[in-house]
């Protein structure tokens, strides 16, 4: 099934009311943490809410379609990374997907995601959020993440200049995994896994929510190789056709 209705942010468990009960994460409260995109096989009435799980269904389901998202034979070049914020606590803590198919890859997710998402208040503050909802959608994020206001996530002057630097260096790691191969941009060299794609994922927000001047700095870093990642996947896989 395919649904491109707009959604606010603080009514993305809707659809799930609709299709499942299930929520693939929780918040650091116990309460269930929704999250899209969802698929749903029309026919059987199967809901995926988890993308690793939807990435999971599709190279199962399309095995021979555009290449391997889990290729066989992989080098697992970098899947065993380990984020330099794993041990932060999170409101929304992220998902381990622990004993799941293709699991080496679910936990090159879990700790790409942590290092991105112990930054994320870098960007916060520039999310664009519809302008009719934005004061509603604003306040859920701030409860959600137990701040006083939404002015604890607007951050300039020489405390972003630091965060940049510390963002900058948590990258370090990261960045040299896509050394390993020279003939790049992927882990891999010339062709792209899921894991390329979990980094892509991320850096396709930051490009969007970064102001101009600070993501053309942020893809020089480290060589540039999140830069030629970014725009590499960007001319390759942004559209699915």
């Amino acid at each position: 099934m395919e649904d491109n209705s707009l959604l606010t942010f603080y009514d993305i468990s809707s659809p799930f009311g609709t299709f499942s009960d299930k929520a693939t994460r929780k918040f650091d409260d116990g309460s269930d943490f929704y999250t899209l995109p969802i698929l749903e096989e029309t026919i059987s009435g199967k809901v995926i809410g988890d993308s690793f799980d939807i990435a999971n269904y599709a190279e199962d389901r399309w095995p021979n379609r555009g290449g391997s998202l889990f290729p066989p034979n992989s080098t697992r070049t970098g899947l065993d990374y380990k984020s330099p914020a794993q041990d932060t606590a999170f409101f929304a803590p992220l998902t381990s997907n622990k004993g799941s198919k293709n699991e080496e890859y679910a936990k090159f997710n879990m700790h790409v995601d942590a290092t991105f998402s112990s930054l994320i208040v870098l960007v916060a503050q520039y999310l664009p959020f519809n302008p009719k909802t934005a004061e509603a959608a604003k306040a859920l994020f701030i409860q959600r993440a137990h701040l006083k206001s939404w002015d604890d996530l607007t951050i300039q002057g020489d405390a972003r200049h630091q965060l940049l630097m510390a963002f900058n260096e948590s990258l370090t790691s990261l960045a040299a995994l896509f050394k390993v191969h020279e003939d790049g941009p992927y882990l891999e060299g010339s062709e792209a896994n899921y894991a390329d794609l979990i980094v892509g994922g991320w850096l396709n927000m930051f490009s969007v929510t970064m102001p101009k001047d600070e993501w053309n700095e942020f893809k020089t870093w480290h060589d540039g190789v999140f830069g030629r990642l970014h725009e590499t996947l960007q001319k390759n896989y942004f559209e699915c056709k």
